[in-house]
């Protein structure tokens, strides 16, 4: 039986590149909005962007890096479960626009019926919001 000697011998490039080259898609709480001071700072003097499914309560940091805050209530949401997966989208969508979001802080509401949502639309609608952030003039006001 050959079945270990071609085990051995027969070697496949990895499809998955090495941990060292993947981007850094954490969320460490340097880029999180944590403390009710924090919170107060930002709804100080923000402005208010919003469609139908997501409110964004936004500020400039002056900071290099965007800072994320959520604010999913239980009057909006009223199960754990849908409040936990609109929080999870929300993060994930920041993650993967970081760098267009430099030099903000931003704070996400929840917004009523968000759970028959799907996960596709919500994520397009967090985007289009995204865009209305850098096409404003927010940054150059501070």
């Amino acid at each position: 039986m050959n079945s270990n000697n071609e085990l051995s011998t027969h070697s496949e490039p990895s499809a998955l590149p090495p941990i060292s080259q993947k981007p850094n898609l954490g969320f460490p709480k340097s880029s999180r909005i944590l403390s009710p001071n924090d919170f107060k700072h930002v709804f100080a003097k923000a402005e208010k962007f919003g469609n139908r499914n997501w409110t964004f309560i936004v500020r400039a940091n002056g900071q290099e890096e965007p800072r994320l805050g959520l604010a999913i209530a239980k009057k909006q949401l009223h199960r754990a479960v849908w409040r936990n997966r609109v929080k999870r989208l929300a993060r994930e969508a920041f993650r993967s626009h970081k760098k267009a979001l430099s030099g903000y802080d931003i704070v996400v509401l929840g917004r009523k019926g968000m759970q028959d949502i799907d996960n596709e639309t919500l994520h397009k609608s967090f985007t289009h919001l995204i865009r209305k952030i850098k096409k404003s003039d927010l940054k150059d006001r501070t």
